[in-house]
């Protein structure tokens, strides 16, 4: 592959990374689980990899939080969005939430929409590792916002559920009419399936749900058969890849 490839695709956990770089493809296990744990183990991946100029990384939704806003009352520029949604973090979470970086998913005027944030801090720590190597982030952004642009037009417009799984988090989207309608993200209590089909019940019952929709899962955790979950909806567990964190890239 070309040293300057936008293909270069980055994915951390607080178990494990990836790096992918066309087909090559090459994963590590974290020694310290965590995020200082996790930069070293993508520094070890990235030493001597030879690889050059720009990718893009994926972040478990422990290193970088997601949230459902509602659309601001105006049309923004850029930079007045990323200052709004700063304003509204800060009056949900504390003043701190100003200063965080934020990522959003575009989506058209007066709709909800999946924004991201991160700790100035880390980021600063992650965007050395990569200037270490010889790279840089052409974007970093939650595993939910990659996820639903790779798979809105496959989970339809109809009313579906869309859960990312992940060692001791699942985040669970409600989607109706080709939009994310609800979204919780929680640690895991216990064991996944049992888990789920918790957090689905709770969802579902929040929602009004007047019949089981779809549910669709994209997981990296290690093999496990999801059809038992759901109380007679439909499950449609997503292609992983051939390696664990495989799913959490976008190619």
């Amino acid at each position: 592959m070309s040293l300057l490839s936008p293909r270069l695709r980055i994915a951390l956990t607080p178990g494990r990374v990836a790096v992918a770089a066309g087909r090559a493809y090459r994963e590590a296990v974290v020694g310290v689980p965590g995020w200082v744990g996790a930069l070293e183990a993508l520094a070890g991946l990235l030493a001597g990899s030879a690889l050059r100029g720009r990718a893009s990384v994926t972040l478990s939704h422990h290193f970088a939080p997601v949230h459902l806003l509602s659309a601001p009352p105006v049309a923004l520029k850029p930079l007045e969005m990323q200052g709004w949604i700063r304003d509204t973090l800060a009056r949900q979470f504390g003043e701190a939430g100003r200063e965080w970086r934020v990522s959003w998913q575009a989506e058209p005027p007066g709709e909800p929409f999946i924004a991201g944030s991160m700790e100035p801090g880390p980021l600063a720590e992650l965007e050395a590792v990569m200037r270490a190597a010889s790279l840089k982030p052409a974007q970093v952004q939650p595993w939910l916002a990659v996820a639903w642009n790779r798979q809105r037009r496959r989970l339809g417009r109809g009313r579906a559920w869309f859960v990312l799984a992940e060692p001791e988090r699942l985040t669970l989207a409600g989607l109706d009419g080709g939009r994310v309608r609800s979204l919780r993200s929680t640690l895991m209590q216990g064991e996944p399936l049992a888990a789920l089909e918790d957090l689905l019940t709770r969802e579902a019952l929040l929602a009004g749900e007047a019949a089981p929709a779809p549910l669709w899962i994209e997981s990296v955790l290690p093999p496990l058969n999801w059809q038992g979950v759901g109380g007679g909806r439909s499950v449609h567990p997503l292609a992983s890849g051939r390696e664990a964190l495989a799913a959490m890239l976008d190619d």
